[in-house]
């Protein structure tokens, strides 16, 4: 059992002080019909004002941190320097794919950012939560972290959103709009969609044209929003090769000690039409005060 999984269930046994999470959310008041006279431009400014509205208005979801530092899949207060300072070297060269900053040729779809890992138990939700969570912190974007592991939804039990409407409801059914599947939070930049309740036909719905609508739509349609995907492992199931070629940039977590090295390159070979791929090493021990920038975190580019 990972450890998100022993965090999983046991949150189950908490009891917070505060409630975690609040009701659903009720939908957005559907805007006037739009005037035939309007010029294309005018329609569009105001689709993504009742996009903008839709979000804004839904409550304030409650991230009991505590909790999750309790369980383990946020760092102790001791252990939170060192990691805020490992995820501040991995996402500067994401955020300069996306600028262009100090040199770097932008990525297309740079903003659309895929965790994976080769096989379940790697740390890829530990990883994707905390990358999110760094991300946020940015002043110039907001940040949308998306539950796309629909078989195990790890990170939508951790955050107790299993009774919201998520990525499968809204990709199976095309009068629901995205708006309405995202979750604000009181983490400030921070924006969850769940994965919503299981469906056999995921591999399906991800490779859908309603899922490039979707994720057109979750990128905020002129906001500077990040998208974060917590996907399935490659080498477990079909779903997250198919997610990979929507990606623009992919990270790949690695397990120190026990992630095999046929599996890494296994992995990297179902990648197909995404030429910026990082790998993460993840529960590597170094003593200390060590430069292990090197060590922790590299980039791997292949050409597709």
């Amino acid at each position: 059992m990972s450890i998100v999984e022993k965090a999983v269930e046991k949150l189950k046994n908490t009891r917070p002080q505060e409630p975690v999470g609040l009701k659903v959310a009720p939908s957005a008041e559907p805007g006037p019909p739009y005037v035939t006279s309007k010029s294309s431009v005018e329609r569009l400014q105001e689709r993504i004002g009742e996009i903008h509205a839709a979000v804004e208005k839904t409550p304030v979801w409650h991230v009991d941190i505590e909790a999750l530092k309790w369980v383990g899949v946020l760092p102790s207060e001791e252990a939170a320097p060192r990691l805020a300072d490992e995820l501040r070297r991995i996402k500067r060269p994401l955020l300069a794919n996306i600028t262009g900053n100090n040199g770097a040729v932008p990525v297309d779809n740079g903003h659309r950012i895929m965790i994976a890992s080769s096989l379940p138990g790697e740390g890829k939700t530990f990883t994707a939560l905390n990358l999110a969570l760094s991300l946020a912190m940015e002043r110039d974007f907001e940040v949308l972290l998306v539950d796309g592991d629909a078989p195990k939804c790890d990170l939508t039990r951790l955050l107790k959103l299993e009774d919201r409407p998520g990525l499968m409801e809204v990709l199976a059914d095309e009068q629901l709009q995205p708006a309405n599947v995202i979750v604000r939070t009181d983490v400030p930049n921070l924006l969850v969609v769940p994965v919503g309740g299981r469906n056999p036909l995921a591999a399906e719905l991800f490779s859908s044209r309603r899922m490039e609508y979707v994720l057109r739509e979750f990128g905020g349609q002129g906001r500077r929003r990040l998208l974060v995907f917590d996907s399935p492992p490659l080498l477990a199931t079909s779903e997250a090769q198919v997610l990979a070629p929507l990606m623009g940039q992919i990270i790949l977590v690695v397990a120190a000690g026990s992630t095999q090295q046929q599996s890494v390159k296994s992995a990297i070979d179902t990648l197909t039409g995404c030429k910026c791929i990082n790998l993460i090493l993840n529960r590597a021990r170094l003593p200390a005060g060590e430069d292990h920038y090197g060590n922790y975190y590299s980039r791997y580019y292949k050409d597709r």
